[in-house]
């Protein structure tokens, strides 16, 4: 039998919350998801909980996630309200071709979430969010997406370990987007790098992990509903200077990119292999998409099929990060 895991730790926390962004109708999700993380890793360490919304949560869900947080004597619980002025159109996109566009989508794919709400959300993710006052007092944030899953017992700290290692970004799942969702965002990143936007990067990348052999691009993306990320780069200038070049090309309404598409294209241009982290030894489930770790020994605290986890596919980019290394941007 495996080892009971160590107790509360007596070395200080890292300066880390836990984020969902949701609404009150997924509070059955919200509570899978945090029973999941409790059992596996928070019922050790305490790290607060922070929970936004463009809606007021009712008093139900409140009192329901701190419970589930432990109680009165569990993790901090926070609510806050998104400000309306980010969670709707922007002033430059063509609502009525946005609008086209999702129906267009949805009705090829039968992908009901593609509706207005849902591109608000997804433009939310991918910058907006971490300027919410709320999150102003943490370094790092660990998303949690309702009704994920978390397989395996943590046998040390993920975020302290991000601090100790000076990793600014932590993956889980990397998979291949599909084409018709993305046809202009590689052309949009060259195209920023062109408009005298090279100066604020520097070469310190990670862009092999996006581009193959003969750099064109491969449509690698971080599945970012789990994520463990520094804040600091999130809410950096030149994270937030090319965030506002993408949102302006519209793609988030026209076509359909996502966080996901904001924060793959980020991370390997402005951040090297030395400061990104694959959790191939956390056990995480959303959907058909997992991480499960290898290996006897790991085995021994998992709740997984090794054998399903979405690295072992072809579609998979995790084991990409090995041998992603920095490249000359002049030369994209």
């Amino acid at each position: 039998m495996p080892t009971p895991l160590p107790p509360h730790p007596s070395t200080p926390l890292a300066n880390g919350c836990f984020v969902f962004i949701t609404r009150t109708m997924s509070l059955t999700k919200v509570r899978r998801t945090m029973f999941d993380i409790e059992q596996r890793f928070n019922n050790r360490y305490r790290y607060p909980y922070i929970f936004l919304s463009e809606q007021e949560f009712s008093d139900e869900f409140k009192r329901s996630v701190q419970f589930m947080a432990g109680g009165l004597n569990g993790s901090r619980v926070e609510f806050g309200l998104v400000n309306k002025d980010e969670w709707r159109y922007p002033g430059w996109i063509d609502v009525d071709r946005a609008e086209k566009a999702a129906e267009a989508w949805a009705d090829a794919n039968d992908y009901v979430a593609d509706r207005a709400e849902w591109r608000h959300m997804v433009r939310y993710w991918a910058g907006p969010f971490a300027k919410h006052p709320l999150l102003q007092k943490y370094k790092y944030m660990w998303r949690l997406e309702p009704g994920s899953h978390y397989t395996c017992d943590m046998e040390y700290d993920p975020i302290l370990y991000m601090q100790a290692n000076q990793y600014s970004y932590g993956f889980s799942v990397s998979t291949k987007e599909m084409p018709d969702t993305i046809p202009t965002l590689f052309f949009s990143l060259v195209k920023y790098l062109r408009q005298n936007k090279a100066s604020l990067v520097a070469n310190n990348n990670s862009l092999t992990w996006i581009l193959d052999e003969k750099r064109e691009y491969n449509r690698c993306h971080l599945l970012t509903n789990f994520e463990i990320v520094d804040l600091d780069f999130l809410r950096s200038n030149a994270y937030q200077d090319l965030f506002a070049f993408l949102d302006q090309s519209g793609g988030i309404y026209y076509e359909r990119w996502t966080d996901t598409s904001v924060r793959s294209l980020a991370v390997a241009l402005l951040l090297g292999p030395h400061q990104v982290r694959w959790f191939d030894d956390i056990g995480y489930r959303h959907d058909a998409l997992e991480n499960c770790p290898q290996g006897v020994e790991r085995q021994m605290r998992c709740h997984c099929d090794p054998s399903k986890s979405t690295h072992l596919l072809p579609m998979s980019c995790s084991d990409r990060w090995n041998t992603s290394r920095s490249i000359d941007i002049s030369k994209l």
